[in-house]
């Protein structure tokens, strides 16, 4: 399958060891600069003590290109279904604050996803050794 260079949403599904089941989210791909204000959020520096700050990062970077959630595979505590889809009888326009609220595992996943594992290297044997 090609990469597709666009600027529409992509998407991703994760299996949620929490709820039980799948959870498909739609992103943006970042810009150049958020990838580099990204890798350069790592850590901050207060003199001369250095501090991880990993966890803050994924969370805003996560949020910034989260774009929707699925119909159908989140719930609020009332039981009643939550969709990012204003076309959706489901939606709340809270929704991102919701995610973001109860599931900041899910939206720091999807950073690591799109930030700092896009790519795996290609290890499969059907390559010709070029030595």
């Amino acid at each position: 399958m090609a990469r597709i260079l666009s600027d529409k949403p992509c998407k991703v599904t994760f299996t949620d060891n929490i709820g039980g089941g799948k959870l498909t989210l739609f992103h943006r791909l970042p810009t150049s600069e958020e990838r580099i204000e990204y890798a350069n959020s790592y850590v901050s520096r207060n003199g001369r003590k250095i501090k991880s700050t990993i966890g803050e990062a994924r969370q805003k970077f996560g949020e910034k290109i989260l774009t929707g959630i699925s119909d159908g595979e989140w719930q609020k505590e009332d039981k009643t279904p939550l969709s990012s889809n204003p076309e959706s009888p489901a939606y709340d326009p809270q929704w991102k604050n919701l995610v973001k609220k109860y599931a900041p595992d899910v939206i720091a996943m999807l950073c690591l996803h799109v930030f700092d594992n896009p790519l795996t290297i290609d290890m499969s044997d059907d390559e010709e050794d070029p030595t």
